[in-house]
């Protein structure tokens, strides 16, 4: 049980952060980066390459958008 209590934390801080404040500010670009995230892990990319790529495509789509 203490063993799952730090992912369901830690998900519990990114379902705030993404949904923003009082649940109104929905941030899509960072939605879309959290999106590449597991897909690159399921292709076996390296964490430290997905996080680097899930960071690029946020800023990538904040400079666009």
């Amino acid at each position: 049980m203490i063993a799952l209590s730090a992912p369901a934390l830690l998900a519990g801080f990114i379902v705030a952060a993404v949904l923003g404040p009082d649940w109104t500010a929905v941030d899509l670009t960072m939605i879309a980066g959290l999106a590449a995230l597991p897909l690159l892990l399921w292709r076996r990319a390296p964490l430290p390459v997905a996080l680097v790529a899930a960071v690029a495509v946020t800023a990538a789509l904040r400079m666009w958008v």
